[in-house]
């Protein structure tokens, strides 16, 4: 059962990047490929790769991402996400959204985590090379950690700020995850998530890409990694 609904997720997840919007003639399909080297905390080096789908209107965002690092037999790194979100039409500073994501860390004995967020976000600065926004949303984790099964319920809270220049690009994501249900002080998983990633465009369609990746534990032990890749975008000619 548990298999069958992962699959029924997963072709929702895909189906609705191509669900209808409301009239609009801004439409832009984008597709991104990574590849590089990844270093992890205790100076492990190994490789990873990222693929990424994004379909955009005037008031709607979809995006698929899938995430795959490997750095020993016991130290890798898988991760599927899709977020969804709509702006509001009076108030288009506003926006809804939700994500679904699935992951497996090796490393720290994760077998598969299941999130799901939804929540409302707001622009707070837009301006011609960039924008800064911010989120907050009720947020939750169904574990399997070690074979054993439990959810846990958050309040998340995020800002994120995206800046284009003409030499490089600049992206700064940051989230705080406070745990509201009830847990053991060894069990709770309040934590925030960090990514920082510099872009230095090589030509049209590739770029050269370095960053920082950092979730950091309140109650229990935290990871960081440093990458470089080399990545291509695109747009797709598609009209759904």
């Amino acid at each position: 059962l548990r298999t069958k609904m992962k699959k029924l997720i997963f072709i929702l997840m895909v189906g609705s990047l191509f669900a209808h919007d409301v009239d609009d003639d801004f439409l832009k399909w984008k597709r991104y490929f990574r590849g590089g080297l990844i270093q992890s905390e205790n100076n492990g080096l190994g490789v990873g790769t990222y693929f990424r789908l994004k379909r955009s209107t005037k008031f709607t965002f979809k995006d698929l991402r899938l995430f795959a690092h490997w750095i020993s037999d016991d130290d890798t790194y898988f991760k599927l996400r899709y977020k969804d979100s709509y702006k509001f039409i009076k108030f288009d500073n506003l926006y809804k959204f939700t994500v679904v994501s699935f992951d497996r860390n090796e490393k720290i004995g994760l077998n598969i985590r299941s999130h799901g967020s939804s929540g409302v976000g707001i622009f707070l600065l837009d301006y011609s090379s960039g924008h800064i926004n911010s989120e907050i949303s009720f947020s939750y984790d169904i574990m399997d950690h070690l074979n054993n099964n439990w959810k846990s319920s958050y309040l998340k809270l995020g800002g994120f700020w995206d800046n284009e220049l003409a030499f490089m690009e600049s992206k700064l994501e940051f989230e705080v995850l406070y745990q509201i249900s009830d847990a053991e002080a060894n069990d709770n998983l309040s934590r925030i998530e960090i990514l920082f990633e510099l872009f230095f465009p090589i030509n049209k369609n590739f770029t050269l890409i370095t960053g920082y990746e950092r979730e950091h534990f309140f109650h229990k032990s935290s990871g960081y990694s440093i990458f470089f890749s080399i990545g291509y975008k695109s747009p797709l000619n598609l009209k759904l």
